[in-house]
Protein backbone atom coordinates (compact mmCIF):
# COMPACT_ATOMS: atom_id res chain seq x y z
CA UNK A 1 0.00 0.00 0.00
CA UNK A 2 1.12 3.59 -0.93
CA UNK A 3 1.65 6.15 1.55
CA UNK A 4 -1.00 8.92 0.21
CA UNK A 5 0.44 12.54 0.28
CA UNK A 6 -1.44 15.62 0.03
CA UNK A 7 0.73 18.26 -2.33
CA UNK A 8 -1.02 21.15 -1.05
CA UNK A 9 -0.58 20.30 2.32
CA UNK A 10 3.16 19.04 1.93
CA UNK A 11 3.82 22.52 0.31
CA UNK A 12 2.29 24.62 2.99
CA UNK A 13 4.56 22.72 5.64
CA UNK A 14 7.47 23.23 3.71
CA UNK A 15 6.77 27.08 3.21
CA UNK A 16 5.87 27.48 7.06
CA UNK A 17 9.04 25.26 8.12
CA UNK A 18 11.74 27.22 5.98
CA UNK A 19 9.91 31.08 6.94
CA UNK A 20 10.19 29.41 10.85
CA UNK A 21 13.75 28.42 10.45
CA UNK A 22 14.54 32.21 8.69
CA UNK A 23 13.33 33.58 11.03
CA UNK A 24 15.32 31.35 14.16
CA UNK A 25 17.97 31.77 12.39
CA UNK A 26 18.10 35.83 11.80
CA UNK A 27 16.18 36.45 15.03
CA UNK A 28 18.66 34.38 17.08
CA UNK A 29 19.51 37.54 19.33
CA UNK A 30 16.06 37.88 20.31
CA UNK A 31 15.01 34.08 20.45
CA UNK A 32 17.78 32.71 22.95
CA UNK A 33 17.03 35.02 25.31
CA UNK A 34 13.85 34.57 25.62
CA UNK A 35 13.64 31.11 25.71
CA UNK A 36 16.43 31.14 28.22
CA UNK A 37 13.72 33.12 30.01
CA UNK A 38 10.92 31.09 29.73
CA UNK A 39 13.06 28.44 30.81
CA UNK A 40 14.19 30.12 33.67
CA UNK A 41 10.36 31.10 34.90
CA UNK A 42 9.33 27.39 34.87
CA UNK A 43 12.16 26.50 36.79
CA UNK A 44 10.90 28.68 39.13
CA UNK A 45 7.80 27.86 39.32
CA UNK A 46 8.79 24.78 39.64
CA UNK A 47 10.45 25.47 42.45
CA UNK A 48 8.36 27.02 44.19
CA UNK A 49 5.32 24.40 43.39
CA UNK A 50 7.94 22.08 45.38
CA UNK A 51 8.21 23.98 47.95
CA UNK A 52 4.29 24.45 48.62
CA UNK A 53 3.84 20.78 48.62
CA UNK A 54 6.39 20.84 51.69
CA UNK A 55 3.78 22.99 53.31
CA UNK A 56 6.12 26.33 53.58
CA UNK A 57 3.47 29.84 52.56
CA UNK A 58 3.34 30.99 49.27
CA UNK A 59 5.29 34.27 49.91
CA UNK A 60 8.20 32.23 52.08
CA UNK A 61 7.88 29.69 48.92
CA UNK A 62 8.75 32.68 46.48
CA UNK A 63 11.21 34.31 48.59
CA UNK A 64 13.28 31.11 48.66
CA UNK A 65 13.17 30.60 44.83
CA UNK A 66 14.51 33.97 44.49
CA UNK A 67 17.12 34.08 46.83
CA UNK A 68 18.34 30.21 45.24
CA UNK A 69 18.43 31.87 41.63
CA UNK A 70 20.29 34.98 42.48
CA UNK A 71 22.76 32.86 44.80
CA UNK A 72 23.46 30.63 41.43
CA UNK A 73 23.51 33.51 39.08
CA UNK A 74 26.04 35.36 41.20
CA UNK A 75 27.91 32.43 41.76
CA UNK A 76 28.28 31.76 38.12
CA UNK A 77 28.65 34.90 37.41
CA UNK A 78 31.90 35.09 39.80
CA UNK A 79 33.56 32.21 38.82
CA UNK A 80 33.44 33.33 35.11
CA UNK A 81 34.91 36.50 35.93
CA UNK A 82 37.57 34.89 38.40
CA UNK A 83 38.24 31.92 36.68
CA UNK A 84 37.07 32.13 32.76
CA UNK A 85 39.36 34.17 31.64
CA UNK A 86 42.79 32.71 34.07
CA UNK A 87 41.57 29.27 31.95
CA UNK A 88 41.81 30.25 28.34
CA UNK A 89 45.13 32.61 29.20
CA UNK A 90 46.79 29.15 30.86
CA UNK A 91 44.96 26.35 28.19
CA UNK A 92 48.14 26.71 25.74
CA UNK A 93 50.44 26.11 28.72
CA UNK A 94 48.21 23.12 30.58
CA UNK A 95 47.75 21.54 26.90
CA UNK A 96 51.47 21.86 25.62
CA UNK A 97 52.15 20.28 29.41
CA UNK A 98 49.10 17.57 28.48
CA UNK A 99 50.86 16.44 24.88
CA UNK A 100 54.50 16.08 26.46
CA UNK A 101 52.92 13.96 29.26
CA UNK A 102 50.86 11.81 26.70
CA UNK A 103 54.45 11.08 24.43
CA UNK A 104 56.44 10.39 26.64
CA UNK A 105 54.07 8.02 28.48
CA UNK A 106 51.82 6.21 26.30
CA UNK A 107 53.12 3.50 23.29
CA UNK A 108 53.13 5.05 20.23
CA UNK A 109 52.82 8.81 21.74
CA UNK A 110 55.97 9.96 20.20
CA UNK A 111 53.82 9.83 16.58
CA UNK A 112 52.04 12.78 18.26
CA UNK A 113 53.33 16.49 16.39
CA UNK A 114 54.93 18.40 19.11
CA UNK A 115 52.44 21.62 20.18
CA UNK A 116 53.84 25.10 19.84
CA UNK A 117 52.23 26.79 22.30
CA UNK A 118 53.70 30.25 21.18
CA UNK A 119 52.74 29.71 17.63
CA UNK A 120 49.13 28.85 18.78
CA UNK A 121 48.86 31.90 20.87
CA UNK A 122 49.72 33.70 17.72
CA UNK A 123 47.74 31.96 15.27
CA UNK A 124 45.07 34.29 14.01
CA UNK A 125 42.76 31.51 13.77
CA UNK A 126 42.68 31.20 17.70
CA UNK A 127 43.28 34.61 18.55
CA UNK A 128 39.97 35.51 16.67
CA UNK A 129 38.14 32.36 18.57
CA UNK A 130 39.31 33.49 22.07
CA UNK A 131 37.96 37.73 21.27
CA UNK A 132 34.63 35.83 20.14
CA UNK A 133 34.51 34.21 23.79
CA UNK A 134 35.36 37.13 25.27
CA UNK A 135 33.12 39.26 23.41
CA UNK A 136 30.31 36.28 24.22
CA UNK A 137 31.18 36.57 27.85
CA UNK A 138 29.80 40.36 27.52
CA UNK A 139 27.17 39.26 25.77
CA UNK A 140 25.97 36.69 28.22
CA UNK A 141 26.09 39.32 30.66
CA UNK A 142 23.78 41.60 28.62
CA UNK A 143 21.87 39.26 27.97
CA UNK A 144 21.55 38.16 31.49
CA UNK A 145 19.67 41.56 32.09
CA UNK A 146 17.45 40.90 29.42
CA UNK A 147 16.62 37.84 30.54
CA UNK A 148 15.69 38.45 33.97
CA UNK A 149 13.64 41.77 32.49
CA UNK A 150 11.54 38.70 30.86
CA UNK A 151 11.29 36.60 33.81
CA UNK A 152 9.64 39.49 35.64
CA UNK A 153 7.08 40.26 32.96
CA UNK A 154 6.41 36.20 32.71
CA UNK A 155 6.28 36.18 36.65
CA UNK A 156 3.50 39.19 36.64
CA UNK A 157 1.25 37.78 34.12
CA UNK A 158 1.78 34.12 34.53
CA UNK A 159 -1.79 34.19 36.35
CA UNK A 160 -3.98 35.00 33.53
CA UNK A 161 -1.82 32.95 30.23
CA UNK A 162 -4.21 29.48 30.85
CA UNK A 163 -6.93 31.76 30.34
CA UNK A 164 -5.36 33.68 27.78
CA UNK A 165 -4.30 30.14 26.13
CA UNK A 166 -7.74 28.99 26.67
CA UNK A 167 -10.12 31.60 25.11
CA UNK A 168 -7.72 30.72 22.20
CA UNK A 169 -10.35 27.32 21.64
CA UNK A 170 -13.26 26.94 20.24
CA UNK A 171 -14.16 23.50 20.57
CA UNK A 172 -13.69 23.27 24.42
CA UNK A 173 -14.87 25.07 27.44
CA UNK A 174 -12.73 27.23 29.15
CA UNK A 175 -12.25 25.54 31.95
CA UNK A 176 -11.41 22.28 30.76
CA UNK A 177 -8.52 23.94 28.41
CA UNK A 178 -7.26 26.00 31.31
CA UNK A 179 -7.28 22.27 33.22
CA UNK A 180 -4.82 20.79 30.09
CA UNK A 181 -2.36 24.25 30.06
CA UNK A 182 -1.94 23.62 33.95
CA UNK A 183 -1.26 20.42 33.30
CA UNK A 184 1.53 21.08 30.49
CA UNK A 185 2.71 23.28 32.41
CA UNK A 186 3.36 21.17 35.58
CA UNK A 187 4.65 18.77 33.36
CA UNK A 188 7.90 21.23 31.55
CA UNK A 189 7.84 22.69 34.89
CA UNK A 190 8.35 19.48 36.94
CA UNK A 191 10.64 18.19 33.41
CA UNK A 192 13.21 21.46 34.17
CA UNK A 193 13.56 21.42 37.93
CA UNK A 194 14.77 17.58 37.70
CA UNK A 195 17.11 18.65 34.91
CA UNK A 196 17.97 21.68 37.15
CA UNK A 197 18.62 20.09 40.27
CA UNK A 198 20.27 17.03 38.67
CA UNK A 199 23.26 19.71 37.17
CA UNK A 200 22.95 21.60 40.48
CA UNK A 201 24.30 18.65 42.22
CA UNK A 202 26.49 17.10 39.76
CA UNK A 203 28.19 20.73 39.65
CA UNK A 204 28.45 20.31 43.72
CA UNK A 205 29.94 16.75 43.09
CA UNK A 206 32.29 18.02 40.84
CA UNK A 207 33.74 21.12 42.93
CA UNK A 208 34.02 19.05 45.90
CA UNK A 209 35.78 16.28 44.27
CA UNK A 210 38.07 18.86 42.52
CA UNK A 211 39.04 21.05 45.04
CA UNK A 212 39.43 18.01 48.11
CA UNK A 213 42.29 16.64 45.23
CA UNK A 214 43.43 20.23 44.98
CA UNK A 215 42.80 20.42 41.12
CA UNK A 216 42.77 24.48 40.05
CA UNK A 217 40.03 26.16 38.44
CA UNK A 218 37.18 24.14 40.54
CA UNK A 219 34.32 26.05 39.72
CA UNK A 220 35.09 26.48 36.65
CA UNK A 221 34.89 23.01 35.62
CA UNK A 222 32.00 22.35 37.99
CA UNK A 223 29.87 25.29 35.93
CA UNK A 224 30.59 24.20 33.07
CA UNK A 225 29.52 20.27 34.37
CA UNK A 226 26.15 21.96 35.01
CA UNK A 227 25.47 23.11 32.12
CA UNK A 228 27.10 19.86 30.23
CA UNK A 229 24.52 17.79 32.70
CA UNK A 230 21.64 19.99 31.00
CA UNK A 231 22.70 17.99 27.36
CA UNK A 232 22.64 14.29 28.03
CA UNK A 233 25.19 12.44 25.77
CA UNK A 234 27.57 15.59 25.83
CA UNK A 235 27.30 16.07 29.53
CA UNK A 236 28.86 12.18 29.84
CA UNK A 237 31.78 13.11 27.75
CA UNK A 238 32.31 16.28 29.59
CA UNK A 239 34.17 14.42 32.50
CA UNK A 240 36.93 13.93 30.76
CA UNK A 241 37.48 17.91 30.57
CA UNK A 242 38.18 18.08 34.20
CA UNK A 243 40.19 14.65 34.12
CA UNK A 244 42.75 16.27 31.65
CA UNK A 245 43.22 19.35 34.03
CA UNK A 246 44.31 17.05 36.24
CA UNK A 247 46.14 15.03 34.38
CA UNK A 248 48.40 17.80 33.18
CA UNK A 249 48.09 19.41 36.36
CA UNK A 250 50.04 16.38 38.41
CA UNK A 251 51.27 14.83 35.77
CA UNK A 252 49.67 11.08 36.77
CA UNK A 253 47.21 9.24 35.15
CA UNK A 254 46.42 8.00 38.69
CA UNK A 255 44.15 11.34 39.72
CA UNK A 256 43.10 11.75 35.86
CA UNK A 257 41.37 7.95 36.10
CA UNK A 258 40.08 8.56 39.67
CA UNK A 259 38.35 11.68 38.42
CA UNK A 260 37.03 10.77 35.75
CA UNK A 261 35.40 7.39 37.20
CA UNK A 262 33.87 9.46 39.95
CA UNK A 263 32.30 12.13 37.83
CA UNK A 264 31.00 9.52 35.03
CA UNK A 265 29.26 7.18 38.11
CA UNK A 266 27.56 10.31 39.19
CA UNK A 267 26.30 11.63 36.29
CA UNK A 268 25.31 8.15 35.24
CA UNK A 269 23.41 7.77 38.59
CA UNK A 270 21.71 11.43 38.52
CA UNK A 271 20.99 11.12 34.53
CA UNK A 272 20.11 7.55 34.01
CA UNK A 273 18.27 6.31 37.11
CA UNK A 274 17.63 9.28 39.74
CA UNK A 275 15.89 11.59 36.48
CA UNK A 276 14.08 8.60 35.38
CA UNK A 277 12.44 7.68 38.82
CA UNK A 278 11.40 11.20 39.58
CA UNK A 279 10.28 12.16 35.96
CA UNK A 280 8.59 8.35 34.91
CA UNK A 281 7.11 9.24 31.71
CA UNK A 282 7.42 12.85 31.35
CA UNK A 283 9.95 12.81 28.78
CA UNK A 284 10.93 10.08 26.80
CA UNK A 285 12.91 11.10 23.86
CA UNK A 286 14.30 8.54 21.45
CA UNK A 287 18.62 8.85 21.45
CA UNK A 288 18.18 9.38 17.97
CA UNK A 289 16.04 12.81 18.25
CA UNK A 290 18.15 13.67 20.87
CA UNK A 291 21.63 13.68 18.56
CA UNK A 292 19.35 15.19 15.72
CA UNK A 293 18.12 18.14 18.21
CA UNK A 294 21.43 19.13 19.56
CA UNK A 295 22.78 19.45 15.94
CA UNK A 296 19.66 21.55 14.98
CA UNK A 297 19.13 23.70 17.57
CA UNK A 298 23.55 24.49 17.91
CA UNK A 299 23.58 25.19 14.36
CA UNK A 300 20.39 27.13 14.34
CA UNK A 301 21.72 29.19 17.89
CA UNK A 302 25.74 27.88 18.03
CA UNK A 303 26.23 27.13 21.67
CA UNK A 304 22.99 28.61 23.42
CA UNK A 305 20.98 25.92 21.52
CA UNK A 306 23.33 23.30 22.50
CA UNK A 307 21.89 23.79 26.12
CA UNK A 308 18.99 24.64 25.24
CA UNK A 309 18.41 22.00 22.93
CA UNK A 310 17.14 19.03 24.63
CA UNK A 311 15.10 21.34 27.27
CA UNK A 312 13.40 22.57 24.51
CA UNK A 313 12.83 19.50 22.63
CA UNK A 314 11.64 17.98 25.69
CA UNK A 315 9.08 20.77 26.45
CA UNK A 316 8.07 20.50 22.77
CA UNK A 317 7.46 17.03 22.56
CA UNK A 318 5.19 17.29 26.17
CA UNK A 319 3.24 19.61 24.58
CA UNK A 320 2.33 18.29 21.46
CA UNK A 321 1.31 14.90 23.15
CA UNK A 322 -1.27 16.85 24.42
CA UNK A 323 -2.23 19.41 20.91
CA UNK A 324 -4.53 17.37 18.52
CA UNK A 325 -2.69 17.13 15.35
CA UNK A 326 0.69 17.32 16.91
CA UNK A 327 0.60 13.81 18.26
CA UNK A 328 2.90 12.26 15.72
CA UNK A 329 5.33 14.73 16.01
CA UNK A 330 5.75 13.65 20.04
CA UNK A 331 5.30 9.85 18.42
CA UNK A 332 8.44 10.73 15.93
CA UNK A 333 10.79 12.31 19.37
CA UNK A 334 9.65 9.55 21.40
CA UNK A 335 11.45 6.23 22.78
CA UNK A 336 10.39 2.86 21.87
CA UNK A 337 6.75 3.01 24.10
CA UNK A 338 3.76 4.47 22.36
CA UNK A 339 3.17 7.97 23.35
CA UNK A 340 -0.75 8.30 24.98
CA UNK A 341 -2.56 11.54 26.33
CA UNK A 342 -5.74 11.27 27.94
CA UNK A 343 -6.04 15.34 27.68
CA UNK A 344 -5.11 17.16 24.39
CA UNK A 345 -6.26 20.46 23.87
CA UNK A 346 -8.37 20.80 20.83
CA UNK A 347 -7.80 23.43 18.18
CA UNK A 348 -10.88 23.41 15.95
CA UNK A 349 -12.03 26.07 13.19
Amino acid sequence: MAIKVNNQSLSNWLISGAVILALMVVGRDFFVPLVFALLLWAVINAIVSYLERQKLPPFMAWSAAFSLIIVLLWLAALVLANQAAEVVNQAPVYAQKLQMLIRTKLPFGSAIPALNSAALVQNESVRGFLGVAAASVGNMLLDLTLILIYVGFLLAEQGHIPEKIARLQKNNSEAEGEAVVRAIGHQVQTYLGVCTLASALMAIVTYALLAFMGVDFAGFWALAMFILTYIPTVGAIGVVLPAAMALAQFGSFGPAVLIAAVLFAVHFLLTSVIETLLLGRTLDLSPFAIIVSLTFWGLVWGVGGLFLAVPLTGAIAIICRHVEGLEWFAEVLAGSKPVRARRRLKFGT
